[in-house]
């Protein structure tokens, strides 16, 4: 699996304070190595983003992301909280 940084994505994570960019990092680390586990709580996004997936990244941290090609390539696009995402 290959996770690519957008450019929005690393903009997103500069806004964040500091434990939040290590709730997300964790959460990325955590996704690459297990995608299925519970406590991302991985969703299929609907309406305008229907596109799209998240996952979370902590109470109220999620991440952003799209699956690309044949082999998985995750491009993270936003990452912040409920309210800043959605």
């Amino acid at each position: 699996m290959e996770v690519i940084y957008t450019k929005p994505f690393r903009k997103a994570l500069s806004r964040l304070l500091p434990r939040e960019i290590a709730n997300v990092e964790e959460a990325v680390a955590l996704y690459k190595y297990n995608r299925a586990d519970p406590a991302l709580r991985d969703h299929a996004l609907k309406g305008k983003m229907k596109s799209l997936r998240a996952f979370s990244a902590g109470h109220d941290l999620r991440v952003i992301y799209r699956e690309e090609g044949g082999l998985i390539t995750i491009l993270l696009l936003d990452a912040g909280t409920h309210n800043q995402v959605y």
